[in-house]
């Protein structure tokens, strides 16, 4: 079905043409008068309510109205003063709980304890800073909510005050003034009260701080002892154990064991109540993934996955089979970042429930002699854990040190075993990987036996560290990149399945991209744990904070690499938000699907969030480098001249575009001919649009072409067309049967559409035939097999009922022949 736009489009082009070049001569203009007087535009902007006084006929209904107003005030107020006092009361009881934690944190580190424990005592201070910066913001809310209240009530004040200077006179009834007095008295007694308790909230706000501050001093005296050469990894913590004295000290007893044991689950409990309101948004978090795992769920049926694709089972293992287990874990593994500053004891519980939902998402992944693994990295991460709750004498722990290490190198060696079981031709790279890590994992087991005798516990227990938790981080990184992988194939293919002008190569290239992408993020993450791990991530994380934020000059201008790669990180993310975005809502089996939208809504969705995208994006990415945007008005102004007069072509195509986008003539798939050129429209853009032709040919056609020429779109309402066979029969034929025949022939074809008819009708009488002409409809991409199809019936049936198709002849009379000789 044809379309071809009249004058009107062009006239709505012309007329917003007209309107935006007219917009940006405004702004030109406006910015000029904003440059010459920023003070008074400043001004200008500000909303201020201006105090006036009260006609006399409204005092009354004016005053009933202001007591409902002070009445909320008031109930505000003493909202915020019970929630202040409340803060202060529980600072009072947490200053002294500091107070005696400040005591013991002097005399645990004079006795300089393990470097394990020292990062627990460290992170214990930390969720003290956390939870007083919390109490602060807090307060510092309250006081914002009371200035609010006291400028309320003030303007208040100065409206009652104008309007009893006003009606001070003998004319105003006595009631009327006492009114007026009344209510001002009340203004000021609440006016005054909020004054009071905002100074009180201005104390506890101080205390606060004061008191944080005295919290980052002693994290300050940790760090510093962390520096010191006795956290040295050669340093000699101890004498060799054939030098040190057999005799224990009896201050660490069963006693001593349950108070650490209960003083760290009451950190766990208290951490839990510091965060029962975060907790509402992370639960909130944990509904919406059981609802995407439920949507994978059903997309995984609908996926176009191939059979012999390498990661079909375990998509459907993951997503089907184990998807309690993949929630469980993408849950905790979400608290594990979500929550800051968290008890060592919650950390411990949290890797521990990680390890173990892993298991049924990454033991179908091992072979069946390799799932002892398991086992043994639970164990080994047990085993490290539990020292950090025990506070052994020096030989105590040595001994619990040798035990470790004595257990990792049973471990170890079990593995040699079974992989010597192995023959070399049936290796995997996941068998030659664990080979090549028993020879390092042997290295480490005899550093740390040797460096356990003589004295070197520092090395000891970072090398025991290293080798009882690696296991456990490589697991469960390896069970969240199984996860994703999982997952991304099934949105991937879903997307595949809608797109059938994708070859194989396209969609493996695709797919290879996004699995790179998600090993690499998986890969960064786990070496940040792993550098955290190390008690690395804050001393790198520094270095290069340091050299980020190192400022460099260039005349009048001052950058930092940081702002430099903010710039272009933040520009980065815009660009891939955009592509998220078409991917997720450009089409009709986007998200937006289940809206049921006209075809082209959703594009157009699509391309509005995605430039309101870039938009921001840039402006943020100029904000990151420093720079005043209000120093840009000129330079705005001018590049509104200059794009207004020098730029018409780019603005033509740039409205052109939004017209296609929000009138939509035209839309993604339709097939169009404009200009002798036919073809399918692949993309529509802003600027330009592209049109696929039958050749093969991609055609950039600029969007005022397709605005500004006569366009016919076949496809626009509907797909149908109409197509015209003409043909001739002799004159011995009778007409009645060619019509019949020929409506016959043409309902014979299959692509031919059964409504409207197919319909035959005698054109003429011709000089050598009867001519006829055969109408009939059928869809737009099937019309050359369809009138092919319908010629050759066409021909079949008129040889079946002996009617020739005559062709032109003309006899010639030759009346005189030349003489031969």
């Amino acid at each position: 079905m044809a379309l071809k736009h009249q004058n009107n489009s062009q006239k709505i082009f012309s007329f917003l043409k007209t309107l935006v070049i007219t917009l940006l001569l405004f702004t030109f203009h406006f910015s000029l008068g904003q440059e010459s007087d920023t003070t008074e535009t400043t001004k200008d902007t500000l909303t201020v309510e201006t105090p006036t006084s009260i006609p006399t006929i409204e005092i009354i209904q004016s005053a009933a109205k202001t007591l409902n107003g002070l009445k909320v005030i008031e109930d505000k107020y003493l909202e915020n003063k019970l929630a202040v006092h409340k803060i202060d009361s529980l600072y009072s009881n947490y200053a002294s709980f500091i107070e005696n934690q400040k005591k013991s944190t002097t005399t645990l580190l004079a006795t300089y304890p393990n470097l394990q424990k020292t990062n627990q005592i460290y992170s214990k201070w930390n969720r003290y800073k956390i939870f007083l910066q919390k109490l602060e913001e807090e307060t510092i809310d309250y006081t914002a909510q009371n200035k609010e209240l006291l400028e309320a009530i003030t303007l208040h004040q100065q409206t009652w005050n104008l309007t009893a200077k006003k009606n001070n006179t003998e004319t105003t009834p006595t009631e009327v003034q006492e009114r007026i007095t009344t209510l001002l008295i009340d203004i000021e007694k609440i006016q005054n009260d909020i004054i009071t308790e905002n100074n009180f909230a201005l104390t506890v706000e101080s205390k606060i701080n004061f008191k944080i501050e005295e919290i980052s001093e002693v994290m300050d005296n940790i760090l510093l002892l962390k520096d010191s050469k006795i956290y040295n990894i050669f340093y000699l913590r101890h004498q060799p154990i054939w030098k040190s004295s057999p005799k224990v000290k009896t201050d660490t007893s069963e006693t001593s064991i349950k108070e650490s044991a209960r003083v760290n689950i009451n950190e766990t409990i208290s951490f839990i109540k510091a965060n029962s309101e975060s907790l509402n948004l992370y639960f909130t978090l944990i509904i919406i993934l059981i609802g995407l795992f439920f949507f994978l769920k059903k997309k995984i049926l609908q996926a176009d996955l191939p059979e012999n694709h390498p990661n079909r089972d375990i998509s459907s293992e993951i997503i089907i089979k184990h998807k309690t287990a993949s929630i469980i874990f993408f849950a905790l593994f979400i608290g594990y970042f979500f929550f800051k500053g968290m008890p060592k004891l919650f950390e411990n519980i949290i890797v521990l429930l990680l390890l173990f939902s892993s298991s049924f998402v990454v033991r179908t992944q091992i072979k069946e002699k390799f799932k002892i693994l398991y086992f043994f990295i639970i164990t080994f991460y047990l085993i490290d854990a539990i020292k950090n709750f025990l506070w052994l004498p020096t030989n105590f722990y040595r001994f619990y040190l040798l035990i470790e290490a004595s257990l990792i190198a049973i471990a170890v060696y079990l593995l040699t075993q079974r992989l010597r079981q192995i023959k070399s031709s049936n290796k995997v790279l996941i068998d030659q990987l664990l080979h090549k890590i028993t020879k390092g994992l042997y290295v480490f087991t005899f550093v740390s036996f040797t460096a356990i005798i003589l004295g070197y516990t520092n090395l000891a227990e970072l090398i025991l560290k290293i080798s009882s938790n690696i296991g456990a981080i490589a697991i469960i990184f390896y069970c969240l990149f199984l996860i994703l992988q999982g997952a991304l194939i099934i949105i991937i293919y879903n997307r595949f399945r809608k797109r059938p002008d994708l070859n194989a190569f396209q969609k493996k290239t695709f797919e290879t991209k996004i699995m790179k992408f998600t090993i690499f993020l998986v890969l960064f993450l786990g070496f940040l744990i792993f550098l955290r791990m190390v008690d690395l991530l804050k001393p790198v994380t520094e270095y290069f904070q340091a050299i980020l934020t190192e400022p460099y000059k260039i005349g009048d201008i001052t950058i930092t690499i940081g702002a430099i790669l903010s710039f272009v990180l933040i520009l980065a993310i815009s660009f891939l938000l955009t592509g998220f975005v078409t991917f997720l809502i450009d089409d009709g089996d986007g998200i937006l699907k289940f809206l049921q939208l006209p075809k082209g809504i959703p594009s157009a969705i699509s391309i509005v969030v995605r430039y309101f995208i870039l938009a921001f994006g840039f402006i943020f990415a100029l904000s990151s480098l420093g720079m005043d945007l209000s120093k840009f008005n000129l330079l705005a102004g001018a590049m509104g001249i200059g794009i207004g007069f020098g730029l018409q072509t780019i603005i033509s195509n740039f409205i052109s575009g939004l017209i296609l986008v929000f009138e939509r003539p035209i839309l993604q798939g339709d097939t169009v001919e404009v200009d002798n050129l036919i073809g399918v429209v692949n993309k529509i853009g802003v600027r330009s649009s592209s049109i696929k032709t039958f050749d093969g040919a991609e055609v950039i056609v600029p969007n005022y072409n397709l605005m500004s020429n006569n366009l016919i779109n076949w496809t626009l309402s509907d797909n149908t067309s109409r197509l015209e066979i003409l043909i001739g029969a002799s004159y011995d034929t009778d007409p009645n049967q060619v019509l019949e025949l020929l409506t016959e022939a043409a309902l014979s074809v299959e692509h031919v559409l059964k409504y409207p008819k197919p319909n035959a009708l005698f054109i003429e009488f011709g000089d050598n035939s009867l001519n006829f002409a055969l109408h009939f409809w059928t869809h737009y991409e099937k019309r050359l097999i369809a009138k092919s199809d319908v010629s050759i019936a066409v021909y079949n049936i008129f040889k079946k009922h002996n009617i020739s198709i005559p062709f032109p002849q003309q006899d010639v009379y030759i009346k005189n022949l030349p003489d031969k000789g």
